[in-house]
């Protein structure tokens, strides 16, 4: 059967972090953080990352976890977030998922498949990156992928297209990805968080 997750969300400053710590209180939980730049040590100011005074106590998953020099990765994310949520159903709590990115809070909870990448393929891009610069390899990728290439602009996002170019996945991976970060990009029309109530799909 699948087990219950409480996510609160919402736009940046709603509340969040406050809220999921009152239902984890109130509930028995403890808090899985999903906001990716609580992720980062030192990322404090501009956050509303609580300190842990004001945690009160509660247990709080996934806060400065990773130095602010490495590069963020959902598909990381996504295994240690699931992890976390699997111990504290394990333990007998209540999963509260806190957070203001979509596609990591989406990760967490939904079936979600990340591309991988081989690292030697994407060094070698990275090299043609920096000599022959970004519109030849998005023109490779064009060549490749020609939905993806069509949202990332060449001048705009030469990682993202060296990153997409050295995915090992097929392109239905990457299309399912972008469709994801298009949903919980979607304005919304309150500034209150939200709290919604589900299960794990995973």
């Amino acid at each position: 059967m699948p087990e219950r997750v409480i996510a609160v969300i919402g736009p940046t400053a709603a509340g969040k972090s406050e809220l999921a710590l009152g239902l984890a209180l109130a509930l028995g939980g403890e808090v899985v953080n999903a906001d990716s730049m609580q992720l980062y040590t030192g990322m404090d100011i501009g956050t509303a990352k609580l300190s842990p005074a004001q945690r009160r106590g509660v247990r709080h998953h996934l806060l400065d976890i990773w130095d602010v020099r490495q590069a963020a990765s959902v598909a990381t994310y996504q295994r240690l977030a699931r992890e976390a949520i699997a111990g504290i159903h394990a333990r007998g709590r209540v999963p509260v998922l806190a957070g203001g990115s979509g596609l990591y809070l989406r990760a967490a909870l939904d079936n979600l498949e990340f591309p991988g990448t081989d690292p030697a393929v994407r060094d070698r891009l990275e090299a043609e990156l920096a000599t022959a610069g970004a519109g030849a390899l998005h023109a490779r990728l064009a060549a490749l992928d020609p939905v993806a290439a069509a949202a990332i602009l060449p001048s705009r996002s030469p990682a993202r297209s060296s990153a997409a170019t050295s995915s090992t996945r097929p392109s239905r991976h990457i299309r399912a990805v972008r469709s994801a970060i298009r949903r919980s990009s979607s304005p919304r029309p309150t500034r209150s968080p939200i709290c919604t109530t589900g299960y794990r799909d995973w």
